[in-house]
Order: structure tokens, then C-alpha cells, then sequence
């Protein structure tokens, strides 16, 4: 064989890629480890990797978990409990040699029913700085500082979309956004997570398109689909190929919020365990695309038995129950 042919075989033996997706293949080889961090909170990261490694196959890139955060009832704790992610996912690991256990990368949040509040968000990471103090730490050095919070939501990117079509405008647009160093401080930071909060905002106004037939005057589909398909549909599946297409970017996990329409019923195994049964009303393609679905539920404080005394009532009880109401559980 001449040394031109055996260039030439080898030639053919060497695989091109490019930068990007060799350090997304580096990256997805470091995520197929156990205990990844994806909300940064450790109960849910665990139930996380459990449903993500059983989805991953050796020969198969990693896939980022999508994690719905659903309230069975007003006042339910989905709001607080996605705050406390954000908080854990903000604030960075230490701060003035005081560990804090944050992320610090940056967040997207889409706020689909622009309730979300800033003022709460910045009690709660206030609280829960104040929790990571030592005991011994004077009062007046628990004050955290106002420019650890400040910098910390500078790196939140809060977008608010007021119907289906221009949430899905926003999303086609927020990598360019996100990729551009001039527009924001973030640059230094990783997307630790894409937040949605509300994600069945737009459900009704796009059924009352389906009931209209405004799946043929819509704006052309991202994806390709047979138009009997209901428009309602057509819509969540856009809105999932444009969050995929972040998810395989930004090598981040989708975090949802979403409000049940009928109440929480429990279903009693053979075994005796109760499961929590609580019907989705959202469409075919996002239940298909949500990794994992998380109900949430205040902890009920039971009511005074039946024959106790005012005096029981007064004393003991009483002392009991505003323990429980003040510790605010949920479940």
C-alpha cells in the first residue's frame, strides 16, 4: 500500500465535530454520574436522579429532568417550595467564609401569570441566610448584606409573556438573549435551571382557540403535524421542541408550576400504601415530557376531638395546635 492510500484510509478513520459538541459530550459523560445537582435541593435532586437514571441509557446523552411543581389547593406550598429552589439555586456557596450551600448560576424564569414577587423572593432569601448563620453570631452582624442579595437576583431574568404565542415568541429569542455577553451580567454564570411559573396560564384561551379553529389561522408550527390536531396541542408542542432546544444548550433542567383543577384522592394499594392520585389538565405532550410530577399539599392540622373541654382546649391543645400551624409543613 502506498503511503497516499494509507493517508487516505486514515483520513477517513478521523471524526470531525466541532468545539461545542465536544464540550457538551465531555459534560454529558460528567452528568451520567450519580447525585447530580439540579434544583439543589437535596430531597428533590434525589428523586430527580433516580427517574433521570433509569431514563439514560450508556450510549445515550444525558437527559435533563423535567420536574412539575403542582398544587393540589390554594396555599398548597408550590410557590414557596419553587422560591426556595430559586434561593438555593442564586445565592453563591459561601459568603464572608459562612457556607450558604447555593449554586450560584443564573436563572430564566417565564412568569406566565405576573404574580411572581420580588419582594418575596428577597424575604425568603433573607430568612434563609439569617438560618445559615451561626448561633453564636451577634444580632446586629445577622443583618446579611443588601449587596449579596442585590447581585444574587441581578443574575434572575424574569420574562413575561401574556398569551401562548408570545411566550413562544420569547422563548425562540432567549438563547440569543441569554448567549449575548452586552446584554446582561450573567456571562460568568451557568443557566442553572429554565423556570416556568404557571405553566397552564394560556390552557384556556388556547382551548377556546380550539373550539374557534384557531389552529388554521396560527402562525406556522415549529413541528410538523397533521392539522386535526387541536390547536391547544399543537401550541404545547412547540413550546416543548423550543425548551428541548434550551435544555440541549444550556445543559439545564425545566422546572414547571401548575395548579390542579380537581381535588387530591388517594388510592390504596395491596400493600396498604396510599398514592396520591391527582388528574392533569394540561395536554398529551407536556404530561409526556415532564419527568417527574410533584404534588404538593399542606400537612392538615387536625381539628379539636370531639367532648374536650374549653379548659383542654385552653392549655394543652391549644399550645399544640399553634405549634403545628406555626411550623407550616407541607407535604
Amino acid at each position: 500500500m502506498s503511503a497516499e492510500a494509507l493517508g487516505t484510509n486514515l483520513l477517513r478513520e478521523v471524526k470531525v465535530e466541532g468545539l461545542d459538541e465536544l464540550l457538551r459530550t465531555l459534560r454529558s459523560n460528567n452528568l451520567r454520574q450519580e447525585n447530580q445537582i439540579y434544583t439543589n435541593v437535596p430531597a428533590i435532586d434525589k428523586i430527580l436522579n433516580i427517574f433521570t437514571s433509569a431514563q439514560n441509557h450508556p450510549n445515550n446523552q444525558h437527559q435533563h429532568p423535567v420536574l412539575e411543581l403542582v398544587g393540589s389547593s390554594p396555599c398548597s406550598g408550590k410557590t414557596q417550595l419553587l422560591y426556595h429552589i430559586i434561593t438555593r439555586l442564586l445565592l453563591p456557596p459561601s459568603y464572608n467564609n459562612i457556607p450558604l450551600a447555593g449554586k450560584s448560576t443564573a436563572i430564566i424564569l417565564f412568569d406566565l401569570r405576573s404574580n411572581f414577587s420580588l419582594l418575596r423572593l428577597r424575604d425568603i432569601i433573607t430568612h434563609y441566610i439569617h438560618s445559615c448563620l451561626p448561633q453564636d453570631v451577634p444580632p446586629l452582624e445577622k443583618e446579611p448584606s443588601i449587596a449579596l442579595i442585590r447581585d444574587s437576583l441581578l443574575h434572575l431574568h424574569i420574562f413575561r409573556p401574556q398569551s401562548s404565542a408570545s411566550f413562544l415568541s420569547t422563548l425562540q429569542n432567549v438563547e440569543k438573549y441569554i448567549l449575548d455577553i452586552r446584554a446582561h451580567i450573567s456571562a460568568n454564570r451557568t443557566v442553572g435551571a429554565v423556570i416556568i411559573s404557571g405553566i397552564d396560564a394560556f390552557i384556556h384561551q388556547d382551548r377556546l382557540e380550539d373550539v374557534d379553529g384557531g389552529h388554521q389561522h396560527s402562525p406556522p408550527s415549529f413541528t410538523k403535524t397533521p392539522s386535526s390536531i387541536p390547536y391547544s396541542h399543537q401550541r404545547f408542542r412547540d413550546i416543548i421542541a423550543h425548551l428541548r432546544n434550551l435544555q440541549h444548550t444550556f445543559s439545564t433542567p425545566i422546572i414547571a408550576t401548575s395548579s390542579a383543577l380537581s381535588s387530591l384522592s388517594y388510592h390504596r394499594l395491596s400493600n396498604g400504601q396510599q398514592v396520591p392520585i391527582l388528574p392533569s389538565h394540561l395536554p398529551p405532550p407536556w404530561r409526556n415530557y415532564v419527568t417527574v410530577r410533584l404534588i404538593c399539599e399542606r400537612e392538615r392540622v387536625r381539628k379539636f376531638q370531639y367532648g374536650v373541654s374549653v379548659l383542654e382546649v385552653q392549655g394543652r391543645e391549644a399550645a399544640m395546635r399553634q405549634e403545628a400551624v406555626e411550623k407550616g409543613r407541607f407535604v
